[in-house]
């Protein structure tokens, strides 16, 4: 992390406003903890996921954190993982590109968007559910990074009953900032996925860690990054599907 930024996220560490959500989210899991008694963190190796792993941790250190492995990550990610305690590394029915692969694309707009989030996300959820009867969940979606996180924080609160899960959610920093997250993060000398290292000089709301082979984000320089940076993914990917370097 860059000198100028650790300083600035220290700085604000010492804010108000930033030690008054610090003591909400702490509220938050506190209250999360005494109603469950088979809880897991969802675990992504992204920054938000970090914070979160840190936090409940720090009043439940046994509590399983879960890694849903599309076979997409990340080297960094991959490293850091290794470091997890008490980690599930729970693998999808269906890899990423091989959704990809039975599309025959990687720009099926909504379509495509809400296949790879049920093989990714939906499917595997309710496969661990049976497997290992947890009846909670923490996870860190923030607000900030979207305008149907920001609706569902305000409808479904901090502490909520998942519906199509079936276990007792807990959203502790949802209304946590960019800045926050990483004032944790430093303020506490958390180790972080070294892959946010190579995104510093991106927009801010860009800097957001998920598997490589995402199709979100391709007409904001999602790709262009992933062949500055990782050339040698790219190359592979682009091998298979070609319409990646119409987008660089």
């Amino acid at each position: 992390m860059p000198e100028e930024l650790h300083t600035g996220f220290l700085l604000h560490s010492r804010l108000r406003i930033y030690q008054w959500r610090v003591q909400s989210a702490e509220q938050r899991i506190k209250e999360w903890l005494k109603l469950v008694k088979n809880p897991y963190i969802a675990f992504s190796t992204g920054k938000d996921s970090t914070c979160l792993l840190h936090l409940v941790r720090a009043q439940r250190k046994e509590v399983p954190a879960v890694y849903f492995d599309a076979d997409c990550a990340f080297s960094e990610s991959r490293e850091m993982l290794n470091t997890v305690d008490n980690l599930i590394l729970f693998p999808t029915k269906e890899s990423l590109l091989d959704t990809f692969r039975r599309f025959g694309k990687i720009s099926g707009g909504a379509e495509l968007e809400r296949e790879t989030m049920r093989t990714t996300v939906y499917e595997p959820i309710k496969r661990l559910g049976k497997l290992y009867n947890f009846d909670g969940m923490a996870y860190g979606l923030r607000s900030e990074e979207s305008r149907g996180r920001k609706i569902s924080a305000r409808i479904n609160g901090a502490i909520f009953r998942h519906k199509r899960d079936k276990v007792l959610a807990c959203q502790p920093i949802h209304d946590w900032t960019y800045n926050d997250v990483w004032a944790y993060i430093t303020s506490h000398n958390i180790a972080y996925c070294m892959a946010y290292d190579k995104m510093w000089d991106m927009p801010k709301e860009d800097q957001r860690l998920s598997y490589w082979a995402g199709e979100t984000k391709r007409r904001q320089g999602r790709w262009a990054w992933l062949k500055r940076n990782y050339p040698e993914l790219f190359n592979r990917f682009a091998a298979e599907f070609p319409e990646v370097r119409c987008y660089v």
